[in-house]
């Protein structure tokens, strides 16, 4: 990988933030790859486990930052892999809910450490606790920024999933 320097100072900030997110993701992959998960999955069990309830698929997309086609498709992988289960509600047989399966509980499980787990511990050693939230703080505001410009925003979590889990 090269170590772009240009001079306009939004563009290498742009390559600098790629580059990163491009680093993290190729070790992270690589990690959860060994024990048979992706991080698409992991967001996917993340998020049902902390949720108290079944959720859709177009909720999962939404707390993922996925189009909901991308998270259907995904699902239904996760489904054929026997990590999550669909339901269709008795009321309206349209309405799809999915749970997680002790396959993936167990597929969470293992994989914590190494995913999610193994960004935290990077994080840690190469920034102070300063430092972390002073990037997540320029983070948000540059996700908010940009949801804003595709007329979005990002809303709080309802009180359905519980992060404390985590």
């Amino acid at each position: 990988m090269y170590d772009w320097e240009v001079k306009d100072d939004g563009l290498r900030t742009w390559v600098r933030l790629r580059q990163a997110y491009e680093a993290l993701d190729r070790l992270l992959e690589t990690n959860l790859g060994r024990r048979g998960a992706t991080l698409a999955q992991v967001d996917v069990l993340m998020i049902l486990s902390a949720s108290k309830e079944a959720l859709t698929p177009g909720e999962i997309a939404k707390y993922t930052f996925r189009q909901q086609h991308s998270a259907s498709a995904q699902l239904s992988r996760m489904a054929e892999a026997g990590l999550v289960s669909k339901e269709r509600q008795v009321y309206d047989e349209r309405v799809v809910k999915i749970n997680i399966e002790p396959a993936g509980q167990e597929l969470l499980k293992a994989s914590i450490p190494v995913g999610p787990g193994e960004a935290s511990t990077l994080l840690k050693s190469c920034l102070s606790g300063d430092e972390m939230r002073e990037l997540d703080k320029l983070l948000k505001k540059v996700r908010d920024c940009a949801l804003q410009q595709s007329r979005m925003q990002a809303e709080p979590l309802p009180p359905t999933i519980d992060v404390s889990v985590w």
